[in-house]
């Protein structure tokens, strides 16, 4: 009963040569109508899903959680540096391992993300183990003194600050 495409009647257009189906399937009517010349527009192009404002709050949380853990190991890891013996040059200086290590964990973890093929997704396996790598990254950190000691904690401390900061990014 309804052969015709889904196209609001318009002027005529010169009609322009449809381009020949690529892959298995081929170009489906209304759209090979549309393509020829007649105004068409999408049927739900408009139409764009809204999401909850507590939705996107629950999507930010994460990105909330990272930028308090940097605001709180920004200006708190020279001092614990030096209470561990390291020169105040090099204690500031290891400040740099966020952005140096930033640059390359981005892209490393983001193509690792995508070739994951976990049951769980692609996503919830790395943002998982990243968690889980901070956690004990900054447990190690944080605790060094207690568990080397004074002579040896700042050894495994500096090292373990820039494994922290590959975790948290």
């Amino acid at each position: 009963q309804d052969d015709g495409p889904k196209c609001p009647p318009g002027p005529v257009r010169s009609p322009r040569p449809v381009p020949p189906p690529r892959g298995p399937a081929a170009m489906p009517a209304d759209v090979a109508a549309c393509a020829q010349g007649s105004d068409c527009e999408a049927p739900s192009a408009d139409k764009k899903e809204v999401w909850p404002l507590w939705k996107l709050i629950l999507m930010a949380l994460p990105q909330l959680g990272v930028q308090v853990l940097w605001c709180f190991i920004g200006p708190n890891s020279a001092p614990y540096m030096l209470h561990l013996g390291m020169g105040p040059a090099l204690a500031t200086l290891n400040n740099i391992a966020g952005p140096i290590t930033g640059f390359f964990t981005g892209p490393l973890v983001g193509a690792t993300s995508d070739s994951c093929t976990s049951r769980f997704g692609r996503r919830r396996p790395v943002i998982l183990a990243g968690l889980i790598s901070t956690w004990v990254a900054g447990t190690l950190f944080s605790s060094a003194e207690h568990i080397f000691g004074d002579s040896t904690a700042l050894y495994f401390a500096a090292p373990m600050y820039w494994v922290m900061d590959v975790t948290i990014n």
